[in-house]
């Protein structure tokens, strides 16, 4: 399987993956063969890209840390605004991914603008418990991590709609308007006694920065860790998610931002534990190299910088250890 941006996408390619919508229900399931008009739909849909099937390519297996069943019930419980439904959830997705003798986030969830901001949650959650396990946390902070991971971001759904589904970069106005939208999360879950307090101030303080320049003003002394990963996270997947006023960031970009922002805007020692568990380049992405070549990553164990590659004569080269590749540089992400 590899991974490929819409762009290079084409008729007569296999799904590898399902694609759904933005109420859970599947849109396109894998095994299906792309038309011209299904190609068309993915792009009019917003979809950033989809896993296809390629031969040659078959045996690189790019699996979720979670089932998609659970991840589907996610997406249907924040859809619905179910909140016991959620914290349920978030628990069953620590256990899930607790007990796994490796953890690494390989798989991209495939978003479109429409349904970003559920899918969204579902992801940070994710991120978030992976970064705790990481961080060495008990069960009961991991669970709390996962809800406030889960529900960061509730109160976007009530930032009026022609802000949240504004087709450009927001101006000073629309932006004073999102930047409340923790607040509003906070306000929304404080009448819920299963929702502990530490995830609910992990939640209204996820957009503050180590240095103070985030939303409310926070500083490092003040910000505990669970709002720390929540933000690490976040600006992760916000980054590599597709959005109305522009497209989506590679995973490389997206890291490279995080590794240069330490000290300032994130906590160094998050960051790293996220880099070890969330490879620059993942499995079954199909990479553009300088010396013209097109590839795609079968394995990132060893070496997450320079990963072995599959060429498309389908041979696999190390580009870490080479001698031919050692001056080949991974261009782009196709």
């Amino acid at each position: 399987m590899q991974y490929l941006r819409k762009e290079n996408l084409s008729p007569d390619m296999l799904l590898a993956k399902a694609i759904v919508g933005e109420d859970g229900r599947l849109l396109i399931g894998a095994g299906t063969r792309i038309t011209s008009t299904l190609l068309k739909r993915i792009v009019s849909m917003g979809f950033q890209g989809a896993y296809v099937d390629t031969p040659g390519f078959e045996d690189i297996v790019v699996n979720d840390v979670i089932p998609d069943e659970l991840r589907t019930k996610a997406f249907e419980a924040l859809y619905k605004s179910d909140y016991p439904a959620c914290v349920s959830i978030a628990k069953k997705m620590v256990q899930e991914m607790k007990y796994k003798e490796t953890l690494k986030l390989d798989l991209l969830d495939i978003k479109n603008d429409k349904n970003y901001e559920y899918r969204h949650c579902v992801s940070v959650a994710v991120y978030c418990i992976a970064i705790g396990i990481g961080y060495g946390m008990n069960e009961e902070q991991l669970e709390n991590l996962a809800v406030a991971g889960l529900l960061h971001d509730i109160g976007k759904f009530d930032v009026k709609k022609r802000v949240l589904n504004a087709k450009h970069v927001y101006n000073d106005r629309e932006m004073d308007e999102m930047k409340k939208h923790p607040m509003y999360s906070y306000e929304i879950l404080k009448d819920y006694p299963f929702i502990s307090s530490v995830a609910r101030n992990s939640i209204l303080f996820h957009h503050e920065n180590l240095d103070g320049s985030g939303y409310y003003g926070i500083t490092e002394e003040k910000l505990g860790i669970f709002p720390r990963i929540i933000r690490v996270a976040d600006t992760y997947d916000a980054f590599t998610a597709q959005r109305k006023y522009r497209e989506a960031y590679s995973p490389a970009y997206a890291m490279e931002y995080l590794m240069s922002n330490v000290g300032t805007l994130f906590d160094k020692n998050i960051v790293e534990i996220f880099a070890r568990q969330f490879p620059i380049y993942p499995n079954g992405f199909t990479l553009r190299l300088s010396n013209g070549e097109v590839a795609v990553v079968v394995s990132n164990d060893m070496n997450s910088q320079r990963p072995l590659v599959r060429r498309m004569d389908k041979v696999n080269v190390d580009l870490g250890t080479d001698p031919e590749y050692r001056t080949v540089m991974i261009e782009d992400m196709m």
